[in-house]
């Protein structure tokens, strides 16, 4: 039998009825609120709207504009958190990124996302560039919780009265404040983009970067946040991370609104904190000056002709022989497979190497060749 919807209403279920309702319209109100204010825009002559410009402001000279939302791409461990933070914590010491001028400024982290490992991994990136805490005193906020970021809006808008004008938003990473259930999913996506949006008008008009996580199949050169088309068209710009080893390039795909700038080349360096009474290792990015990159090139090189060489010179070989053979042995004399086998990893892309399952690894014909002029 059909319960008699004009019967008693149970008090406990209609309280929870209602806190849910009431749940779920605060955590839209902030973005519905901001498209109705949106919606109220009236239309205004071309010579109003032409003579309406304003000159940009850099946060970060020529990458970073303030008042943008970005989407900062990379898979997991090509460093998007290594290289975000180190902006962050530049804008707050007010010193150069990656060479480029910063207007210093107010910071606010959004840490979604291992709040532990995340404050080792700031601590760490301090000591790289050489500053302290007392250097972003009063500078640099973090809220340390993960959440529907629709739900907490409102929250962070009350906070942010008290920070005084924000300069810069880093939030780490997208996905630990999407509001949705799949992050492909497009109406859910440009939900999120909106609410993203919603930071960039926090008191100050700060830059918003997002880290996010790209889709499921992306290589280089089509390294885009998830969320389909909806939520690249709401932001801003798409800026990249790649890594290839110990270094990676930071640049941008797809999506791109202002001037172009030359890719930004980082290294990852392994640091080590003391936290009570134990040694702590983590990885911090450092970025590449010209002089360090043709070093690092340079080195690169000499690598791959070491194992090429030693390809054309042993008919059989074990990963361990082979890092050996070509002096890749650790401080303690231990053989660095791993190094042998990003070595033949770049080898493989440029067509000097191939692999099957029953001949292992040989030398391509343009290898043989490469390495016969080895001396």
């Amino acid at each position: 039998m059909m319960p008699d919807p004009t019967g008693p209403v149970d008090p406990l279920a209609a309280a929870q009825a209602a806190a849910m309702a009431g749940l779920a319209k605060a955590k839209v109100h902030p973005i519905r609120q901001g498209i109705e204010e949106r919606a109220a825009v009236k239309c205004v002559t071309a010579e109003f709207f032409l003579n309406d410009i304003e000159e940009p402001r850099w946060l970060v000279a020529g990458i970073v504009q303030r008042g943008y939302l970005y989407a900062l791409t990379a898979p997991t461990n090509h460093g998007k958190t290594a290289v975000s933070l180190v902006m962050a914590l530049c804008v707050a010491a007010g010193i150069p990124f990656a060479g480029c001028d910063v207007e210093q400024g107010n910071v606010l982290i959004l840490c979604g996302e291992n709040q532990d490992g995340f404050r080792l991994r700031m601590l760490a990136t301090m000591e790289s560039l050489g500053i302290v805490p007392a250097d972003i005193a009063g500078r640099c906020w973090v809220y340390p919780q993960s959440g529907p970021l629709e739900g907490i809006l409102t929250g962070l808008k009350e906070d942010a009265l008290g920070m005084g004008a924000l300069s810069f938003v880093l939030v780490d990473t997208s996905v630990a404040y999407f509001s949705g259930q799949d992050e492909n999913d497009n109406v859910a996506s440009l939900w999120h983009a909106l609410a993203l949006r919603e930071l960039t008008r926090l008191p100050g008009n700060p830059s918003v970067m997002a880290n996010c996580h790209p889709t499921g199949s992306a290589a280089k050169e089509g390294c885009v946040p998830r969320g389909g088309s909806a939520f690249l068209n709401e932001i801003d710009t798409n800026l990249t991370v790649w890594a290839d080893a110990e270094t990676s390039e930071m640049h941008w795909t797809r999506k791109k609104r202002g001037p172009d700038f030359d890719p930004i080349l980082f290294e990852y360096k392994a640091l080590t904190l003391e936290q009570f009474g134990r040694k702590v290792p983590t990885v911090v990015a450092m970025w590449i000056s010209e002089d360090r990159e043709r070093e690092i090139f340079k080195r690169k090189r000499e690598d791959e002709n070491r194992v090429l060489y030693e390809m054309k010179m042993q008919d059989d070989w074990t990963f361990s022989v082979m890092a050996e053979l070509c002096g890749f042995v650790s401080s303690t004399g231990k053989p660095l497979k791993s190094k042998v086998h990003r070595t033949l990893g770049r080898l493989l892309e440029v067509g000097l190497v191939k692999k099957d399952r029953r001949r292992g690894w040989y030398l391509t014909p343009q290898g043989e060749k490469e390495a016969q002029s080895i001396r």
